[in-house]
């Protein structure tokens, strides 16, 4: 688990010659509409913008969870990205898949309600997502669980667009 980092406003060459996808609040709406994979964002980084912060290149596969004011939506990036400081992210090694954790933290939403505190914004802090527990049965199970979730998905969705059909 890993969080993101917002490099110097006051440093122009962070903001110039940008190449680097860095995904922030302005760019949450993509979550908040059940998108699974994060699209492109509002604003890029430069390498050295990301060099000289405490923000990090993740890996295609992160998943990120919206910690602070949108607390709790979640997505995974299709590319190497960074973000700010408002997500908390996981590099799924090789135990975990991506899909089924996306799933998982999806499924949480009680559990990030009752962690979210703070009077300006709500958020959750470091101590309690680093003690966010998930069930991690064997790769093929995941897979399983998470084929089963998109097929039945899949349906609903199916069902839904008919609806609006008619």
């Amino acid at each position: 688990m890993r969080t993101g980092h917002t490099p110097s406003r006051t440093k122009p060459d962070y903001w110039d010659d940008v190449s680097i996808p860095w995904f922030t609040l302005a760019d949450v709406w993509q979550l908040r509409e059940g998108h699974r994979y994060l699209g492109e964002t509002k604003e890029l980084i430069s390498p050295r913008g990301l060099q000289s912060s405490a923000a990090e290149l993740l890996p295609e596969g992160t998943v990120v969870l919206s910690r602070t004011a949108s607390v709790g939506f979640t997505g995974i990036m299709p590319r190497p990205m960074a973000t700010s400081q408002d997500f908390w992210n996981w590099v799924c090694g090789p135990r975990m898949l991506p899909t089924y954790l996306w799933y998982q933290l999806r499924a949480m939403n009680t559990e990030f309600d009752r962690l979210k505190s703070g009077s300006t914004h709500k958020t959750i802090y470091q101590a309690d997502a680093a003690a966010l527990r998930v069930v991690v049965p064997p790769i093929e199970v995941q897979r399983q669980i998470a084929d089963y979730l998109d097929h039945e998905t899949a349906e609903i969705d199916a069902f839904i667009a008919d609806l609006h059909a008619l």
